[in-house]
């Protein structure tokens, strides 16, 4: 393990292996995120007063075990991905610089708490302290987590018109500033346009808590119907009892419990078709 000083502040990082992180010598680092598994390792920086969101490939933190040059074209093709998708609840990417060794994307930084903050809670935490964002998230009325829920849905039906299936997006995708009662939606680095096909097999990105079944199998199609099942996910997260998926634990109504039911199908043909469908569908059953 090395310890390196990142900013002007000079803040600790750990890594497996030593990083020139001479890039940011210039800038306040005000935080840092070093425990994602995807290769990327996040900061936030203040830089002639403003607040920005850095993603960057190239340094090998100590929970990232695969390629680096991997990481490092995953996050330029993201790049693409963000340009694409131009929505006002996603993170505006407004710039990308290399250094000698890495790659980076520059975000617009917003505030909000991230709903799967796995650097400051534990899983039983996430779950049961005060202060985890997910448990706040739950103690909102009903009717403000459906209205998060129908933003998030519409966010996707968005993201399905561009042509793009929706690969790796799960409650730690989504910021929720509880001050002022917005929503944002970050981390769309998988995202892609269809036709997409699992080719790693069960490891394929994703969390298991929102996962279909065809993203377990090699060469499976990941499609629509797949985004459905997961947004269905998010509703049991939400209103529901999470992995409990009986109507006992329901908050809201049989129609809207019916609908979640259909999208969690294992077998993707018998799910909604896409995700303008599910949510037209669930629309309908707000109004009842």
């Amino acid at each position: 393990m090395v310890k390196v000083c990142i900013g002007s502040n000079k803040l600790l990082l750990e890594l497996r292996e030593y990083h020139d992180f001479n890039w940011l010598k210039a800038v306040k680092v005000f935080t840092i995120f070093d425990q994602q598994d995807s290769g990327n390792i996040c900061f936030g920086i203040i830089e002639n007063d403003e607040r920005y969101f850095i993603k960057y490939a190239g340094a090998r933190n100590l929970e990232y075990t695969g390629d680096i040059k991997s990481a490092i074209k995953r996050l330029k093709e993201a790049k693409k991905v963000y340009q694409h998708i131009d929505h006002p609840l996603l993170i505006q990417c407004i710039g990308t610089f290399q250094t000698e060794n890495g790659y980076g994307l520059k975000f617009k930084w917003v505030e909000g708490e991230c709903m799967h903050n796995h650097w400051d809670f534990t899983p039983f935490e996430k779950y049961n302290s005060p202060d985890s964002p997910f448990v706040k998230l739950r103690s909102l009325s009903l009717k403000e987590r459906i209205s998060i829920l129908n933003q998030i849905y519409e966010f996707a039906v968005f993201v399905e018109d561009k042509g793009y299936v929706m690969v790796d997006f799960y409650d730690g995708s989504i910021l929720y500033n509880f001050k002022n009662n917005k929503l944002h939606i970050c981390d769309i680095d998988f995202f892609k346009k269809a036709p997409v096909f699992n080719d790693i097999g069960e490891d394929f990105w994703g969390s298991s808590r929102y996962k279909a079944p065809e993203e377990y199998r090699l060469n499976a199609e990941i499609t629509s119907a797949t985004n459905v099942y997961t947004l269905a996910g998010l509703a049991y997260a939400f209103i529901g009892g999470r992995s409990d998926k009986s109507f006992e634990m329901w908050e809201a109504s049989i129609d809207l419990y019916n609908i979640c039911s259909k999208a969690l199908e294992n077998n993707p043909s018998h799910r909604f078709e896409t995700i303008s469908v599910f949510y037209h569908q669930w629309s309908k059953a707000l109004l009842i």
